[in-house]
């Protein structure tokens, strides 16, 4: 049975991802920051996590020691002030989102690099608007700096932290997704992008390093 850990996992594409590796008989341990009954319904594993407080990721760590997982995904993210730009957003504001968004998952991704098997992979999940190779508009310009400075932060990990591990380093855009964050007017649904996610992760293998979306089309950097 394969397994995997979920940080982020209480609503949205982390508890979908967690329903459709469930469906497809994996072991799923997903961490919840509060009471989230709909993920105790889905069966995994439960665990206490959260990304911006550094104190619960090390205890997650640690209670975890003994274990290897085939993949590890940081899932948990937020979109900051949509409506600011860099013209005008508060230092406190933009700290947040850059701490939450490209920070917090690096110290996590290093707490829980021991504990993926060779062989298996870590996801990072990023957005398409992070890719600079691609930006021809101006749309959610902090939001999309974040996610370019967690595709940047990404990359030395892969290289200093990861070095010649066997393992798969995976920055995942999950499509346009109807979520609290993505609003009613998204291009596709949580069964949609969680299935293209599994895919991607039950496939993808090998060490490197690659930006995909949802359905394993690669993305320029």
């Amino acid at each position: 049975m394969k397994s995997t850990l979920i940080l982020g996992a209480s609503r949205g594409i982390g508890l979908g991802l967690t329903s459709e590796l469930i469906s497809r008989g994996w072991q799923v341990t997903a961490t919840h920051r509060s009471p989230a009954p709909e993920l105790a319904a889905t069966g995994a594993r439960l665990a206490v996590a959260d990304m911006d407080d550094d104190a619960t990721l090390t205890a997650l760590a640690a209670s975890l020691a003994g274990e290897r997982f085939d993949h590890v995904l940081i899932n948990a993210g937020i979109t900051g002030p949509r409506s600011e730009t860099a013209t005008n957003v508060s230092r406190d504001a933009m700290a947040q989102l850059f701490w939450t968004n490209a920070i917090a998952p690096i110290r996590a991704a290093r707490l829980l690099l021991p504990l993926i098997k060779d062989g298996g992979s870590i996801g990072f999940m990023t957005s398409r608007l992070g890719s600079v190779g691609s930006r021809d508009h101006g749309y959610a310009e902090l939001y999309s700096a974040s996610k370019a400075a967690l595709n940047s932060l990404t990359r030395g990990f892969a290289v200093q932290d990861v070095g010649s591990r066997d393992i798969a380093v995976l920055n995942l855009h999950p499509g346009w997704v109807k979520t609290a964050m993505g609003g009613d007017g998204a291009d596709i649904d949580v069964a949609t992008s969680a299935k293209g996610l599994a895919d991607v992760i039950e496939t993808v293998r090998g060490p490197g390093q690659r930006y995909l979306d949802y359905t394993g089309a690669t993305i320029p950097w």
